[in-house]
């Protein structure tokens, strides 16, 4: 969740607002506590004031008159929320502010308070007779037993402060919201709208759709206009370079094809050339003759498969196998040889490379099976390892080579194959080699059946 644009943006916008907020904190607690301050004074002084006027008239030997009382309690206006009173020396009220703005019941009830503030000794507080809680400041006056009372609400003092408090923390606060709000809204309206535009088209590049356009962009700053037609050009040049590609790899598979199919031909024209030499020569050379046919027509079996898979140095192994055995059947003139075959048709492919040591492999096996027997059977199956282990099984036991060029050819292409020749001495001999590596994802297609 912080790790998007968004959040990091509103964390650095917070992180950059804190020095002004701790600031705004520091002023309106040194402001509150100076307002505060104010107040206790305005307080102290009210109740000085009136008990400095006071001195100049007998406020304890007759009744005030009213001349006296406008003298002593003018500057009303000055006494904002303040009450001022006369008391004798026992309490009783004497003279009182007429237009007071806390009513008549702002005097204790009993003696006046003497629980004084911690922070101020000049200040008392406690309940008047109206049950709420005032602030008191008590003056004497000189040369009289009386005293000035003044008291404002505790209440007011404390939830003005508390008011002035929360303004001078509040705005601040506000205006740094706000901030993250309009910030948060750009980024919004002129940044992140226009990226997911973006990704949703390199998205579609991403699958192979190419033909897409940033054409959501039209609206967008100039800078992300800039990086959609940058990406526009690109896709259409990958585009381009892709059809360049294909075609040049179909062009490759054409070639490939061609090749294969005349590497094919060839093989065989020799099979035939050396099949016609054989039946024209003696019946002694004729079976010297058989060998080198059978290995060219082996080798021509791969590459037949390999045209016929459709996919360029895949051969199908059950194709090939197959393919091997039919050629191996006749193995002479006087004696056929009988090669059954046991191959999934989903056994796999394999290399070109190793499907021609595979086939020379086969038919020398086979050739040598078939020199000791009438029947051999051909079988393949996967192994633990994720090779293929291909057998074969003839009806005659020991009739693996030993010696000679068929035995030396078949060690030369087991090593070809990185394989060893098992031989259980029971007629069955059998050799591993690798599948095919993944199919490439352009390759020729298969080659369609013609009647």
């Amino acid at each position: 969740m912080l790790k998007t644009l968004r959040a990091n943006i509103a964390l650095l916008l917070i992180a950059a607002n804190l020095p002004v907020i701790a600031l705004a904190v520091w002023i309106g607690v040194r402001d509150f506590r100076a307002a505060d301050l104010s107040d206790r004074d305005r307080l102290v002084q009210a109740a000085e004031l009136v008990a400095a006027r006071a001195t100049a008239f007998p406020v304890e030997r007759e009744p005030l008159s009213q001349q006296a009382r406008r003298v002593i309690f003018q500057d009303r206006g000055s006494r904002a929320m303040i009450s001022v009173a006369i008391l004798d020396g026992e309490g009783r009220v004497i003279a009182e502010d007429a237009q007071s703005p806390l009513g008549g019941r702002w005097l204790p009830a009993g003696a006046l308070p003497d629980k004084r503030l911690p922070s101020d000794e000049r200040i008392l507080k406690g309940r008047g007779a109206d049950g709420r809680a005032y602030r008191y400041a008590i003056a004497p006056i000189e040369g009289a037993a009386a005293r000035v009372v003044a008291a404002t609400p505790f209440d007011f003092m404390g939830r003005s402060q508390t008011q002035w408090l929360l303004l001078a923390l509040g705005l601040p606060a506000l205006m740094s919201l706000l901030c993250v709000g309009l910030v948060l809204f750009g980024i919004e309206r002129f940044v992140l709208r226009w990226i997911r535009a973006l990704r949703v088209t390199a998205e579609a590049y991403q699958g192979g759709r190419l033909d897409v356009k940033a054409t959501k962009l039209d609206g967008a700053p100039a800078e992300l206009a800039r990086l959609g037609d940058a990406l526009d050009a690109m896709s259409a040049r990958v585009d381009e370079r892709s059809n360049a590609l294909q075609a040049a790899v179909a062009d490759r598979d054409t070639l490939l094809r061609e090749l294969h199919h005349r590497v094919k031909n060839n093989f065989q024209m020799i099979a035939s050339l050396l099949a016609l030499q054989r039946q024209e020569a003696p019946q002694s050379l004729s079976a010297v003759l058989r060998a080198p046919e059978d290995r060219v027509r082996a080798m021509a079996a791969a590459y037949k498969a390999s045209y016929a898979s459709g996919e360029i140095g895949h051969v199908d192994v059950a194709t090939l196998v197959r393919d091997v055995a039919l050629q191996a059947r006749d193995v002479g003139t006087e004696r056929s040889f009988d090669v059954s075959v046991a191959v999934a048709n989903d056994i796999g492919e394999i290399d070109l490379d190793r499907a021609v040591s595979v086939a020379l492999l086969s038919m020398e096996l086979l050739t040598a099976a078939g020199a000791a027997g009438s029947t051999a059977s051909v079988s393949v199956s996967p192994c633990e390892d994720g090779r293929m282990m291909l057998r074969i099984a003839a009806d005659a036991p020991g009739w693996l080579p030993a010696t000679g060029l068929p035995m030396r050819l078949i060690r030369a292409y087991a090593d070809q194959l990185s394989s060893a020749i098992e031989d259980d001495g029971a007629g069955v001999v059998a050799f591993a080699f690798a599948p095919a590596s993944d199919k490439p994802s352009i390759g020729m297609k298969p080659r369609q059946a013609t009647g």
